[in-house]
């Protein structure tokens, strides 16, 4: 997935007036995010989990916690950008890709949408797919400024 980040947030690639780029480069900042918060909250979770016993305390007593008002906001921001991604996703299809770059991000968003773990294969295929499309652009210097 990280790799595929990349390639999709490359700057200065040609196709700007495609439609597809903007829209992908959102979805894929939106995930980016994601990840991040999530990441956040397996910490905090971690930590309140071993310094204040959270699996075995009750809603009340959870409220009490510190660190329970930043999980609680994680929660909904993750929630939110969860949806704006879902309501992304299902408009991409519609959207034509008009350059190289915009197909390579919208197999990008489609590589970061199937979970390795939820989907070996599909998820192998597909960054495969978009490992080939970034060298093939490479090469003809479809990725040049």
């Amino acid at each position: 997935m990280a790799g595929s980040a990349s390639l999709a947030l490359s700057a200065g690639i040609p196709g700007a007036a495609d439609p597809v780029i903007p829209v992908c480069q959102k979805w894929l900042r939106l995930n980016a995010k994601q990840d991040a918060l999530t990441l956040r909250w397996q910490k905090l979770e971690s930590f309140v989990g071993r310094e204040y016993n959270w699996f075995r305390l009750s809603e009340a007593e959870r409220q009490l916690v510190p660190e329970a008002a930043e999980m609680a906001a994680i929660d909904q921001s993750v929630d939110a950008l969860f949806n704006t991604r879902q309501d992304i996703l299902s408009r991409l299809p519609d959207i034509k890709a008009t350059s190289l770059y915009g197909v390579s991000l919208k197999l990008s968003v489609a590589t970061a949408s199937v979970l390795p773990d939820e989907n070996t294969e599909a998820h192998a295929l597909l960054q495969s797919t978009l490992n080939d499309l970034s060298s093939l652009m490479e090469a003809s210097g479809s990725l040049q400024k």
